[in-house]
């Protein structure tokens, strides 16, 4: 019983370590600066991907998600999406949690999110009852220290796993996937004239979800840069990208520049000064694309004891995860080139948003095996890289 009572006591005594140590890789030394807490009935929170992210009025949120709180998805594990708002503050190299029972409107994950001046946008995703394609601007007040909502315009269509990034008062998204397809539209919302709605952009080269988007001003104007990303194909095995896009908003143009070294999908990623955008990790699709193997055989199959042994073998692929890449890439607009530049010292987080806060970039929570979310909060400085 004595020790039954310790184990709280000790995984927070492990936490708190962790919280303090870094890592330094080849460029870059990193920490965990903070995570989520234990929601009602958890000794720990097994964290959320597909979170809401981003910085408003000196205060980072970390906001919904989804995860398989009970059983593994292959074990009939439920996903379970949340509404719940976690508001931080920053103190020195850490992260402190801001105490109330802060929500958003509804369960949401997977959301297309992105910082600006205005407060953190949101929008798309899904929970419980489908895709969305409501937006939303997430803003805290200092005042009554709490969370206040903005609606926007709702996106032209409900799309889940879009991109968004923001540059000039204007917010972009990008891809996603809609009900029946990847969408490869791209639209613009001015956050100064919210009220004339969103404007539809030239469409993308090709179909993409799960994508990096990054807006970077060249010559006057913003240009958006779109790396890598995935298409799900029905009944198949999805189509994962190296492919790096240029979206030049004088001219109006999609232009295809030099690939990453490697297919990668889910990712995150920034902007760093005018020049160049940085990935951190992803996943180069080769368990994905093997278990959709597993799954379009099993579908067509009907001799049952295969079928079973496809199921076990699908199964155990998932279960042995080996987690996603942890190579930093930089890549360089001006030269089409694209280097290594050390490793993520942590298992890498997919399907949630990096982001800059000060100098320091931030990777809150996320996906880090098929099923397994973290509830770390990453944290690095990048200060070097802004010039």
């Amino acid at each position: 019983m004595k020790l039954n009572k310790s184990i709280p006591i000790l995984l927070f005594m492990f936490s708190v370590v962790e919280l303090f140590a870094q890592k330094k890789t080849s460029d870059l030394t990193w920490q965990i600066a903070g995570e989520l807490p234990p929601l009602d009935g958890q000794l720990v929170s097994p964290g959320v991907a597909g979170p809401v992210t981003g910085v408003d009025n000196n205060k980072m949120f970390v906001a919904g998600g989804a995860n398989f709180p009970d059983r593994m998805p292959w074990q009939g594990g439920k996903k379970r999406y949340y509404n719940s708002i976690f508001v931080f503050a920053k103190r020195n190299k850490r992260l402190i949690g801001l105490k109330g029972n802060f929500k958003l409107p509804e369960n949401i994950a997977y959301t297309a999110n992105c910082t600006t001046p205005k407060g953190v946008f949101f929008g798309g995703g899904e929970n419980e009852s489908g895709i969305s394609d409501k937006a939303f601007l997430l803003q805290w007040d200092d005042a009554s220290k709490t969370v206040v909502f903005k609606q926007l315009p709702n996106l032209p269509l409900a799309v889940t796993n879009a991109s968004a990034t923001f540059c000039s008062n204007i917010v972009f998204v990008v891809g996603g996937e809609s009900n029946t397809a990847v969408s490869n539209k791209c639209w613009s919302l001015n956050l100064n004239n919210t009220e004339s709605g969103w404007k539809e952009l030239a469409d993308l080269p090709k179909p993409a979800s799960h994508s990096v988007l990054a807006a970077i001003k060249k010559g006057g104007y913003i240009n958006l840069y779109l790396a890598g990303g995935r298409k799900r194909n029905q009944g198949g095995v999805s189509e994962f990208y190296n492919s790096v896009y240029e979206f030049n908003t004088s001219i109006r143009q999609w232009k295809e520049l030099s690939p990453l070294p490697y297919a990668l999908s889910a990712g995150t990623g920034i902007a760093v000064g005018n020049s160049r955008f940085i990935l951190f990790g992803g996943d180069r699709g080769t368990t994905f694309c093997k278990v959709e193997e597993y799954i379009a055989a099993i579908t067509k199959t009907t001799n049952e004891q295969e079928k079973e042994q496809l199921i076990q073998q699908k199964n155990k692929l998932l279960a042995a995860h080996p987690g996603f890449s942890k190579e930093i890439l930089i890549y360089d607009i001006t030269t089409g080139k694209c280097k290594p530049s050390g490793v993520l010292p942590y298992q890498t987080p997919v399907t949630t948003t990096a982001l800059l806060w000060d100098k320091d970039v931030y990777i809150p929570c996320g996906e880090i095996k098929a099923g397994v979310r973290t509830p770390k909060i990453l944290m690095a400085k990048i200060k070097r890289w802004l010039k």
